[in-house]
Formats: structure tokens, C-alpha cells, sequence
């Protein structure tokens, strides 16, 4: 902490000497060419300096311009509170649960062995035996059951014709439907002697219900032949097979529903810094006593997940500790409304189920590294949970969810600690005429209405370069005000105390090269430090600063 101050004490001092007689003296009744060169005044005063009443959460109040940048915040319990928030710390999407490779490709053939390769008659249109087939929808993760598939496809056939007449062939996807339409059929024209005829069946919005689920995600498809008669009265074949090829391609999925497997993401690693800047200054032994670490989720994905998660914080010192926190198991979309419109959620890390006491006393002002995982469908537990069995809920995923979360830190300043060492340094002091100064001492009156006992311990007066010039220890104790048994305040316990600071004739010499000041002190909770007070941004401190000096003016 830095500030400038500049200190021309002999104007001041003089200003206050000088005040009472402007309005007694009149300059033109006195001849002062005729007073003695050298006038022997050493005058004694007391002259006010300071005075001030502050609330608590006017002297934390950061005053940041934006409010999300705000670390040292009044919470609505009025307590002063240290809040942190890191945006994104993890995120996963629909990529990382259930994708879909290039699908494999199927055939078939109809038996044309009726149908020589000379002319024979035909006068009508013949139907042959209807074939069901079976296709997989594959996954790239081999361990998927699918109960319901929502998607935007296409099925190319190829056809290879060795009649000479045309046909018309239907095809039926039995579990598939569109807008309700089911099982889902269409007719498509294939030309007389057709060699590899390539036809298309583009399908928006197709859904298709799985009847049996299974790892191999089974549907099936139907073809019907039927050989049309044309005025020609006859047939003739080149003695193969009719034969279709079929796939499916370009398939996006809307929505998907079944069993998504066990599968474990890394969430990744990374550091982040509260930026709370008191910590770097203190040095001591303080617990909070019920700091919090959450992370808020925005989900789409509608399937469980079981978060393991660590933290390691360091401090300036190089120590470090993990948080050590336990699984958790962060709500989640349960229903098809619920992962198209998103829910939040929230797990939370605190004194029942991490190491945070520890951890933030260490403190963590250096780096905190993060790190984790999630495992789908798990129990709190561990073990797997089956989504298909009575009574669960189904793992329900859109072609565009995904899971992000924002770690947010919250520490309510409700707390002890034992001798914290606090060091601030007063920089570019600018003390001018301090050879005149005979005699100094500093007089603060205050009214402490924090549950803290502040003692003043040592005020180093430097050199530009920081070397000591001289040291100023007095030990003044600013006692803590009393607390009730909830550590809050008693304003009844406070009281009015004066401490008075005074200068040693080398301390006063050392004034004029003085152009920093370093004051050391000792900082502890109501009752040395043996129970937790809770700071509110209401707890006031009044004070008062005064200057009791004597002058030297004929120097």
C-alpha cells in the first residue's frame, strides 16, 4: 500500500502559533526593525492533525468501477465478504458424450432367377416377396444403447436392375417416423436395366424408437419389388440378382435418448489468482471459520455426472496444501423441456467436505491450481448408475448441449486470528524544517469499534533506499472492542483510549532525510485471538490525531 504525503511541519505549526493575534495586533503600532536579531521562543502546543469516523466497509470498499471486479464485497448478512468468481473454469459438450462415425454400409438382393435372359411373356405387373433387414445405428463409444434418435439424415441406395422393365421399389424404415408419421415409407422409380442407379432419401427431422435396446442399436429396414408390364408384352433379364446397396450419411442428431455409458472427461487444469493483495502483507496465524467454494453450473446435458475435483493453493512462503474435496453430484436435466431450455446448478465445497479451513489459512495469496474430472453415470457412491432401469431417470442429450461451470470463492470475515503481522509502507514523505522541532510526540484518541486489538509495534523512518534511519517503539495498543457470543460487536464494551507515541531527539533529527515511513503491527481477534468475531460492514472506528510539539523558531 502506497501513499504520498508531504509534511512541511514549521508551516503548519507556525500557521497555528500565529492564528490567535491577526485580529489583536495592529502591525502599525510596532516598530519591529528595532526587536533583537535573535529571539529565544520556544513555544509548547498541541495542535489537531486528523480526526475521522469510519465504517468498516468504507475503508475495505474497493470502489471498483465495474462490480464483478469488486474482491472485498458487503454481503447480505452484513458481513464484510472476500468473493472470487472464475468464469468457464471447465466446460464439455455433446461431443464428448455421444458422437456418430461414417455408418456402415448393408445390401440385399432379390433372387430374378424366373426371368431368363431370352423373351419370355409378361402382361402384368408382378410383386415379389417382401425383405425385412436389420441395420445399426453405430456409435463412436461401443458401450451406447440407444432408446430414441431424433436426426437430420439421408439414405443412399444404389441399384443395380438386371431386368428389362421398370420397378418400382419401397422402402419402409419400420421404427422410423416424421411428424408422427409411422412407420415411415416411400416409393422410388427404378429405370429398365439400371446399372448402379444412385437414389437419395433425404430426411429431416426423422425419429427413430429402438425397440429392443441394445449395444448394437437395431432397426430395420423393409423393400418391396414390383416389376411393372409395359406394351412390349414381354421380359428378358441379364441372369443376376436385383441388388441394393444402402447406408446412411451426413446424419446430425437433434436428441438422443438411452443409456450413454460409463465414461470418464477430463475437465482440464489450470491457475487462477483472487487478487485479494492484504494477504501478501500479513503474516500470522487466522482461521476462517466457515469459507465456501461453489461451482455453479448452466446444463443441457441431461445425463448424471459425478465431479472429482482438487485445488492446491500456495502461499508467499512456498508452502502448499490441497483442498481435498469430496465427489459431488450436481443436479441435472431430467426431461426432454428441461435439457432444450437448461438448468443451473450448484455443488459446494466447505468445512464438512474439504480441507478449505486449512486451505485458506494458509493463505493461498501465490498460485491456485485446479484440476478434475467427471465420470457419467455414477452414484455419489462410485457405482454405476443404469439409466434404463425402473424408475431412473434416462440419459437424455440434444445435438447442441453442453455443461459450463464458474468457480466462485466466498469467505464471510468471520474469523480469529493470533498475532498477524501487517506491514504498510508510506512512500515519497516529503518532512521539511524538522530542525526546528524540539520536542514531538503523537497523540491518537480513538473509539474502536472493531473486534480487533491493533498494537503498533515499530515505525521505521527510511531513506529513499529504504535504509533505516531510525526506529520509533512504542507498542500503543488500540484494544479490540468486546463481542457477544456470535462474535458480533457489543457496543457497550467501547471505550475511549489515548495512546501517545513520542520522538527521541535522534528520531526528530532523522525527520529531514526521512522520505519513507514503515510501520510494523500486530493484529489480533477479540480476546487474543481465542474466538471467532464476525466483521460487519456497520462496525465503526472513530479517532482522533493530534501533534503535541514544541519550537525551536530561532533556527
Amino acid at each position: 500500500m502506497k501513499r504520498e504525503i508531504r509534511i512541511p511541519i514549521l508551516l503548519v505549526l507556525f500557521c497555528f502559533l500565529t492564528m490567535p493575534f491577526k485580529s489583536c495586533v495592529d502591525s502599525d503600532d510596532y516598530d519591529f526593525d528595532r526587536l533583537s536579531d535573535k529571539v529565544d521562543w520556544q513555544p509548547n502546543f498541541v495542535a489537531p492533525i486528523g480526526y475521522g469516523e469510519y465504517s468498516l466497509w468504507y475503508l475495505l470498499n474497493q470502489h471498483e468501477e465495474l462490480e464483478a471486479d469488486q474482491t472485498i464485497v458487503l454481503g447480505d448478512d452484513g458481513l464484510i465478504h472476500i468473493k472470487y468468481t472464475e468464469k468457464d473454469i471447465f466446460s464439455y459438450g455433446t461431443d464428448e458424450v455421444l458422437t456418430f462415425p461414417d455408418q456402415d454400409p448393408y445390401s440385399t438382393t432379390f433372387d430374378m432367377s424366373s426371368y431368363p435372359t431370352v423373351a419370355v411373356p409378361f402382361t402384368s405387373d408382378a410383386t415379389l416377396a417382401s425383405s425385412t433387414k436389420g441395420f445399426n445405428i453405430k456409435a463412436d463409444e461401443t458401450d451406447i444403447i440407444l432408446t430414441k434418435l431424433k436426426l437430420d439424415t439421408k439414405v443412399s441406395f444404389t441399384v443395380s436392375n438386371p431386368v428389362d422393365k421398370a420397378i418400382k421399389l419401397n422402402v419402409t424404415l419400420e421404427e422410423g417416423s416424421v411428424a408422427g408419421a409411422s412407420p415411415l415409407s416411400k416409393d422410388f422409380d427404378i429405370s429398365p436395366n439400371a446399372n448402379a442407379q444412385v437414389i437419395d432419401w433425404d430426411l429431416t427431422d426423422l425419429e427413430f424408437t429402438f425397440p429392443s435396446p441394445s449395444v448394437n442399436n437395431t432397426l430395420h429396414i423393409s423393400f418391396g419389388v414390383t416389376i411393372l408390364a409395359d406394351g412390349s408384352g414381354t421380359i428378358r433379364s441379364n441372369g443376376n440378382d436385383l441388388e441394393i446397396g444402402y447406408q446412411f450419411g451426413g446424419l446430425v442428431f437433434k436428441l438422443a435418448k438411452g443409456d450413454f455409458g460409463d465414461q470418464t472427461i477430463d475437465v482440464g487444469s489450470g491457475d487462477i489468482d483472487m487478487g485479494v493483495d492484504f494477504w501478501d502483507d500479513i503474516d500470522g496465524n487466522f482461521t476462517f471459520a466457515d469459507p465456501r467454494i461453489s461451482l455453479k453450473f448452466n446444463n443441457t446435458v441431461g445425463v448424471p455426472f459425478l465431479v472429482s475435483a482438487n485445488m492446491t493453493g500456495s502461499n508467499s512462503d512456498g508452502a502448499t496444501l490441497s483442498l481435498d474435496p469430496e465427489d459431488q453430484l450436481p443436479a441435472y436435466p431430467t426431461n426432454e423441456a428441461e435439457v432444450l431450455a437448461g438448468i443451473e446448478a450448484s455443488i459446494m465445497y466447505d468445512k464438512d467436505n474439504s480441507q478449505i479451513v486449512p486451505f485458506m489459512a494458509l493463505p493461498p495469496s501465490g498460485n491456485i491450481t485446479y484440476s478434475g474430472s467427471v465420470r457419467i453415470n455414477r452414484n455419489l457412491d462410485g457405482t454405476r448408475y443404469n439409466p434404463l432401469a425402473a424408475g431412473n431417470n434416462i440419459n437424455i442429450i440434444s445435438g447442441t448441449s453442453s455443461i459450463s461451470a464458474d468457480l466462485e470463492m466466498d469467505i464471510p470475515m468471520d474469523f480469529k486470528a493470533d498475532n498477524l503481522s501487517i506491514s504498510d509502507t508510506i512512500d515519497e514523505v516529503d518532512i521539511s524544517d524538522a530542525e526546528k522541532i524540539v520536542k514531538a510526540a503523537l497523540i491518537i484518541t480513538s473509539e474502536n469499534g472493531l473486534p480487533l486489538d491493533v498494537k503498533i509495534e515499530n515505525i521505521f523512518l527510511t531513506d529513499a533506499s529504504y535504509t533505516v534511519l531510525s526506529t520509533i517503539s512504542n507498542e500503543s495498543i488500540i484494544n479490540a472492542a468486546g463481542v457477544t457470543a456470535t462474535g458480533e460487536v457489543d457496543p457497550s464494551t467501547v471505550k475511549e483510549v489515548v495512546n501517545t507515541i513520542e520522538l527521541t531527539e535522534d528520531q526528530i533529527k532523522s525527520l529531514n532525510d526521512t522520505e519513507n515511513i514503515i510501520i510494523k503491527a500486530a493484529v489480533s481477534t477479540y480476546d487474543e485471538g481465542k474466538q471467532s468475531v464476525k466483521l460487519k460492514g456497520s462496525d465503526k472506528l472513530k479517532f482522533s490525531i493530534s501533534v503535541n510539539a514544541q519550537v525551536d523558531l530561532s533556527k
